[in-house]
């Protein structure tokens, strides 16, 4: 349950300097917390100590950038980025023999496939595996479509005349942040949402892009592709007491109203 609150803050995340829109998250004993709207949609957050004098509390935050300078590290293995260094061929990335022999495999499988770049309305076509799959909210995931819609570049992928994949990734500066792939499970043993990733990193760099970012997850997929793990940040105002109830061990206090 939540409901949404406008804020006055300015926030930054890897999409550059956005309005910072605060979302209530209201708890199953009736407490809340203040976070941002947006968490869910974009690559990490951000917090310059400007936005500290003006942020709504009760306030808790996660999945903020390892560079910024506002936070406290998380512990949890989930929330550890997964930084793709580039290198100036796919054959220098830092893959073991088994990973390369699976993805000569997925190529073999996915070598009849069709790709279309940026295709018109690629998200709506292919939004009927996300919401099977998550069960969105239909104001959440209005709100993705029109962000990603508006951020995104997108990989359809055919078989045939059938669409059954979409990739889902964005460009910012020198990085490629990957948001992931909507596809459709009858074909899971084709692997093409590994597939599709594959072609993307080998297009980023062949265009001298310097990080493919995986973002936050513990997914086994992940982890092989050689990938660098930094703790994300989290950020709280809070009382000691609701603290203690989300289990959260560093804090700005508030003192109890």
């Amino acid at each position: 349950m939540s409901t949404n609150s406008r804020g006055n803050s300015s926030g930054r995340n890897r999409v550059g300097v956005v309005a910072m829109e605060f979302m209530k998250v209201v708890n199953s004993n009736k407490t809340f917390y203040w976070t941002w709207k947006d968490l869910d949609y974009l690559p990490y957050a951000w917090l310059d100590k400007k936005d500290l004098k003006t942020l709504p509390t009760p306030f808790y935050i996660f999945s903020i950038h390892p560079d910024c300078p506002i936070g406290f590290e998380s512990e949890e293995k989930d929330e550890l980025t997964n930084i793709i260094l580039l290198p100036d061929s796919f054959d220098k990335l830092k893959l073991d023999n088994d990973f390369r022999k699976d993805l000569k495999r997925v190529e073999k499988k996915n070598e009849g496939l069709r790709l279309v770049y940026n295709e018109k309305d690629a998200l709506d076509k292919s939004s009927k595996w996300f919401l099977e799959q998550w069960k969105e909210d239909k104001k959440e995931f209005a709100r993705r479509l029109e962000i990603w819609k508006e951020k995104c570049y997108t990989i359809s992928a055919y078989l045939g005349e059938e669409l059954i994949a979409v990739h889902i990734a964005m460009k910012e500066k020198d990085t490629i942040y990957y948001f992931g792939c909507w596809w459709n499970r009858e074909y899971k043993s084709m692997s093409t949402p590994i597939f599709l990733l594959k072609k993307d990193i080998e297009k980023a760099i062949e265009d001298k892009i310097k990080i493919y970012d995986l973002e936050i997850g513990d997914e086994p997929y992940k982890k092989k592709w050689g990938v660098i793990e930094k703790p994300t940040k989290y950020y709280a105002v809070m009382t000691k007491e609701f603290a203690d109830y989300l289990e959260i061990k560093k804090y700005k206090e508030i003192n109890k109203k």
